[in-house]
């Protein structure tokens, strides 16, 4: 049995997160990231490396900037281990990433999609009308009742069901405080606003999500090389336009990650990689499933970068 490769989404980025790579593996990371830059006509090296963090923020630049910091990682790792790669899946932007490792999108296509995806989901809502947040220590259920006391008064939508006990909202800004207060009153044990920039995976993505299929269209998918599982019905996706029109839905659909990961689990795959910057996915599928052995590409690099100086003492 082979390894589980996962990728992250957005808020995964930081300042600073290639810089490890820069130290390390210099070439490869002024390839991979050169390479972005010049498809989205942004330095996303100096973004990642240095900032400013705001404008590393932006949806536009920062889910082109994840991707090609986790297809570095991705291919650094293929390079170190050449480990058996049972199956890829990725959380929300992540799955591009996942398409990419799986051979299904080119990586060059890749990045002027999310580039194109960015634009139009930051687009969607105007700036301060929209919020995410997560819901930490409540039941999807109790969840999804809170949501349905507030339909009448406007959007609040489930975005994101991460684990069995953490669960994002997408909902307008005006409803933020009744709806926040309504949550602690029905035992959460903490609500925490998301650094976003808009409301996604939700209704108020379908009128982007239309607009971005023009763009899926042009570009080819083939079937993946590795067995790919997509958020939006949490189930192994091989067929090229069923992977095109699920990438669109995914923008307006709840990403369904704590059913990936039963998904994953129940098949067997008790070994895990986590690609990318940070290590979210990692402490998820940790928590969920405390048997399934986890590696961060993060740790490796660091133990690696300390062994090398270690030697030099």
């Amino acid at each position: 049995m082979g390894w589980v490769v996962l990728f992250p989404g957005q808020g995964a980025q930081k300042v600073g997160m290639t810089k490890a790579w820069w130290d390390n593996y210099r070439q490869e990371t002024e390839e991979i990231m050169g390479k972005a830059s010049e498809i989205c006509g942004v330095d996303l090296l100096r973004l990642t490396l240095e900032g400013p963090e705001e404008e590393l923020n932006l949806t536009f630049n920062a889910q082109p900037a994840i991707l090609a910091t986790s297809l570095l990682t991705w291919q650094l790792w293929q390079k170190e281990f050449s480990l058996a790669v049972d199956a890829v899946a990725g959380h929300s932007l992540g799955e591009y990433s996942a398409l990419c490792a799986a051979e299904s999108i080119d990586f060059e296509e890749a990045i002027f999609l999310v580039r194109k995806r960015g634009e139009l989901m930051q687009e969607a809502v105007p700036p301060g009308e929209g919020a995410m947040v997560a819901v930490l220590g409540l039941s999807q259920e109790k969840v999804e009742n809170v949501v349905g006391e507030f339909f009448s008064q406007g959007k609040v939508e489930v975005a994101n069901i991460n684990s069995s006990s953490e669960i994002v909202l997408s909902l307008s800004r005006s409803l933020l405080p009744q709806v926040v207060d309504k949550l602690e009153k029905e035992g959460s044990k903490k609500v925490v606003e998301l650094k976003v920039s808009a409301p996604f995976h939700s209704s108020f993505m379908k009128e982007a999500a239309e607009k971005f299929s023009s763009f899926l269209e042009e570009i080819e998918i083939k079937p993946p090389r590795y067995r790919y599982v997509s958020n939006v019905n949490a189930q192994y996706v091989s067929r090229p336009e069923e992977i095109r029109d699920l990438l669109v839905r995914q923008m307006f659909s709840p990403v369904r990650w704590k059913e990936v990961m039963d998904t994953l689990y129940r098949c067997e795959s008790h070994h895990i990689w986590e690609m990318g910057p940070g290590t979210v996915l990692s402490k998820l599928f940790s928590r969920e499933y405390p048997d399934v052995e986890v590696k961060n590409v993060n740790s490796w690099n660091r133990g690696r970068k300390e062994d090398e100086e270690e030697r030099k003492r």
